[in-house]
């Protein structure tokens, strides 16, 4: 590994052989390989089938999506998302996700950490 100082903060890391850890909020058990570093959090989430989050969140997220289908679900509006899809909810907008009954949802997720 080539590692060089700089001047700011750079973190670099194998995600893939990050511990996976048990990942839970009401209605969306799952896992989570969490990496945490200049203020953003980032996330490879795996729900099981059928997840249905049942709090709305106000965190703006940024995402792409590896494999299985769920839905977006806003005060006004729903978007399906599914494999090579990615999205963007902004900070301050309502919204909770709910997965497909028929197969596990694999999603890489970007946010600011929540202090």
């Amino acid at each position: 590994m080539n590692e060089q100082a700089t001047a700011y903060d750079p973190v670099v890391r194998d995600f893939g052989a990050a511990p996976w850890e048990t990942w839970s909020k009401p209605g969306a058990d799952g896992r989570v390989k969490l990496l945490k570093s200049n203020g953003k959090r980032l996330r490879l989430l795996e729900l099981p089938p059928g997840f249905d989050e049942q709090h709305w969140c106000l965190v703006g997220h940024q995402g792409y999506v590896f494999e299985g289908h769920f839905t977006i679900i806003f005060d006004d509006a729903q978007f399906a998302c599914g494999p090579g899809m990615a999205f963007s909810i902004p900070d301050g907008v309502r919204h909770r996700s709910r997965g497909a009954a028929d197969a596990r949802t694999l999603v890489f997720v970007v946010d600011d950490m929540v202090a």
